[in-house]
């Protein structure tokens, strides 16, 4: 069998520029290490030629939370402590969060890291949030700033913005129950955040977006690497699926039949 080509990081920030990334942004990304191909220097390559690309005005995010159902973990009662628990939304994540000058949003359930210009302001106040991806959440503030969301080699399964549609346009996605989650901050102080869950046992239907995004041109398909990627305008986004979602509250739920 052949081998897999290698794939350097100039490469990466190339790609990263036919796609549309350009110096200044403001991007959260979800990634698979693995759809890239074999990247050498791994997960650093892609973070370091993600920030080249970006430039020092640029911000770049992640999500940095722990997978698995937001109701279950506040319901056996979760601490998150944002000096040592792991992302595990993907390699690439959990190295980011690691790296000197990243910070760390307050959330139990939905922590997003970032660095850049532009990090404090759109990671703060996230432990005020009553509904983790809702409004004033790290999300949020991304469509606020008009910035930008990079699927970079997975689906809009792992899009986690599309939870702030639902969560901001009447769907009914979310638990009346509230619970209270823990987050120990990097100073090692202990903070109580108030969180009414996503509902368990809701399947979505995210991928459905994909066709109506780029029939809008509010998205864009290219490679990265081997990866096939997408980089989609937030706030265009959550217009143009808000509306869909006020239309029919289950649009990207599984119970909707077209």
């Amino acid at each position: 069998m052949p081998e897999k080509p290698i794939i350097i990081q100039n490469q990466i920030a190339a790609d990263l520029e036919l796609l549309g990334l350009r110096s200044g942004d403001i991007v959260l990304v979800h990634s698979s290490l693995s759809s890239l191909g074999f990247v050498e220097g791994g997960p650093d390559a892609v973070i370091d030629a993600l920030l080249e690309t970006l430039g020092p005005h640029g911000t770049l995010l992640m999500p940095s939370f722990q997978q698995g159902s937001e109701y279950e973990l506040l319901r056996r009662g979760c601490t998150f402590d944002l000096r040592t628990s792991p992302s595990e939304l993907g390699i690439i994540t959990e190295i980011f969060r690691r790296r000197p000058g990243v910070i760390r949003s307050v959330s139990p359930t939905h922590c997003v890291a970032g660095i850049g210009p532009r990090a404090g302001e759109l990671l703060a106040d996230h432990l005020t949030c009553l509904v983790s991806v809702g409004r004033g959440s790290p999300y949020d503030n991304l469509v606020r700033a008009e910035g930008r969301i990079l699927l970079l080699g997975v689906t809009h399964t792992t899009n986690t913005t599309l939870h702030l549609i639902e969560n901001t346009n009447g769907a009914p996605t979310v638990c009346r129950e509230l619970f209270n989650g823990i987050v120990i901050d990097t100073q090692g102080q202990s903070w109580t955040v108030p969180t009414h869950p996503h509902m368990p046992g809701l399947r979505r239907r995210y991928e459905r977006v994909e066709e109506e995004l780029l029939g809008a041109s509010i998205q864009r398909n290219g490679y990265v690497g081997q990866a096939l990627s997408r980089l989609i305008e937030a706030k265009p986004m959550a217009e143009l699926i808000g509306k869909k979602i006020q239309d029919t509250p289950l649009y990207l739920c599984d119970v909707f039949n077209p």
